[in-house]
């Protein structure tokens, strides 16, 4: 890719990717990033030693079959920071747009496939899995947008390789990749193309042992934690707190405008629509809205399969020169704004703010305690203690040091947590040993002095 067009959506593509690390870091900085951050940070830092963290208690195989973090180990390693991770994500994300550009330009000219690819970069769900905290999912949209770009240009030892990829993101990608192999056949069938129709064969065999494998053999090596953790999202039998169905139907219709109307619609007009249903029934068979709701990592099952369709779709609207065509598509972008400014699915306005007094105060407080303590806290400052393993969410098994801000509120912490730990402080179990205005360190006094641990003094 080295025309003019080419190179812009190269640019884009590194501008978006930037942008969204600086909001990322923001987020991180002003402590706004989530327990998966922490957890995430926790199981890649570990990776050749438990692949495990404090949250999930086990090997992260026992919940996901994510092999591709692993190819996330040597630079989180090398940087020590948990925006190692911001930055993978989005630039993981923003490699979306190339694809999607050369899958226009077989149908499109060059200027009018680069065009269809930036205004992908404008798309809010696109946008959400890039903000959201860090998860396995974030690399779906790239790797399936690149291995529909290969195997549409027939390149099929390269869609080898990226199905391979995209079956290490994450064990829902194999059902994914069942449902394309299994589509494939039937599109190289009906077009006589014997080397298409093999491939495809071969992606669902290899999807669906993916698939068995992680359940039969990877899991139980892993330790197996019981229940598959998903299950939870789609057990609706004796579920009792489900909202109304008419709520349930609002929401639902809600989350499918939110995907569709950014792109003007533009991704029916395209038959390749049709491989984003089976993400599309992972996210709205839950019974828990979390899963469809915008802004979240779920939406990164079915985003590639969309944007694949409205680029697909944009090319030939484009293609055709009409007024009312070019209209259409010239569109999108300015939907794809409105819906930015008037659903705001990336909540700048929460997570977003200047640097403070509290967060220079908590990351004082952390450098004092040794790495190898046991410490426990709440999501927003576990997010921050990846690279401590015994770091715990909450006060379980009575960790050395506890950190809090006596500002912060959440429901959780109010309604469990923080009760117990002024019960624990009570009964003379922890004391307070460092505070810088509403931070507070405090120490566990168990088996000694409050200043004394297996670990030393964190002051």
């Amino acid at each position: 890719m080295r025309s003019v067009p080419s190179r812009l959506v190269l640019l884009a593509s590194a501008a978006y990717a930037a942008l969204f690390f600086a909001l990322g870091a923001d987020r991180y900085a002003t402590f706004h990033s989530g327990a998966d951050l922490g957890l995430f940070v926790q199981t890649i830092a570990g990776a050749f030693s438990g692949f495990s963290n404090t949250f999930e208690g086990t090997n992260h195989f026992a919940y996901h079959f994510s092999p591709i973090l692993f190819l996330c180990a040597p630079l989180l390693q090398l940087a020590h920071s948990a925006l190692a991770l911001v930055a993978i994500q989005a630039v993981a994300t923003a490699a979306t747009a190339p694809a999607l550009y050369l899958i226009a330009r077989r149908r499109t000219s060059e200027r009018n496939a680069a065009g269809l690819a930036c205004i992908a970069l404008l798309y809010p769900p696109l946008q959400g899995v890039t903000f959201t905290d860090f998860h396995e999912t974030a690399f779906a949209p790239a790797a399936v947008a690149w291995l529909l770009w290969a195997i549409d240009a027939r390149r099929f030892w390269i869609a080898g390789v990226l199905l391979i990829a995209t079956l290490a993101v994450k064990e829902d990608q194999a059902v994914a990749m069942a449902f394309v192999g299994a589509v494939g056949v039937v599109y190289f069938a009906r077009r006589r193309e014997p080397a298409g129709v093999t491939f495809c064969v071969l992606a669902a065999v290899v999807s669906v042992a993916t698939f068995v494998g992680y359940f039969s053999l990877v899991r139980p090596m892993a330790g197996n934690a019981g229940a598959w953790m998903p299950e939870h999202f789609y057990a609706w039998k004796g579920y009792g707190g489900a909202a109304p169905l008419g709520t349930q139907v609002v929401a639902r219709v809600s989350y499918l405008l939110e995907a569709f109307v950014p792109l003007a619609f533009l991704p029916f007009r395209s038959r390749a629509l049709l491989l984003s249903l089976p993400g599309f029934v992972e996210v709205l068979a839950s019974r828990e809205p979390l899963t469809y709701t915008m802004g979240q990592h779920y939406a990164a099952v079915w985003v590639p399969y969309v944007l694949v369709a409205f680029a697909i779709a944009g090319a030939g609207l484009l293609q055709r020169g009409d007024r009312r065509s070019r209209t259409w598509v010239r569109a999108t972008p300015v939907l794809c704004v409105v819906m930015l400014a008037a659903f705001d699915p990336l909540h700048l306005g929460h997570f977003l703010r200047w640097p403070n007094a509290d967060d220079r105060a908590t990351d004082a407080l952390i450098s004092r305690i040794p790495q190898s303590a046991s410490i426990g806290t709440y999501d927003e400052i576990y997010a921050h203690l990846g690279f401590y393993p015994r770091a715990v969410i909450g006060i379980r098994g009575l960790p050395q040091f506890v950190l809090e801000n006596t500002k912060y509120r959440s429901a959780r912490w109010d309604a469990i947590l923080a009760p117990q730990l002024r019960r624990a402080i009570g009964r003379g179990e922890y004391a307070e040993v460092a505070r810088i205005g509403d931070v507070v360190l405090y120490q566990r006094t168990t088996g000694g002095s409050p200043h004394a641990s297996s670990a030393g003094s964190a002051v």
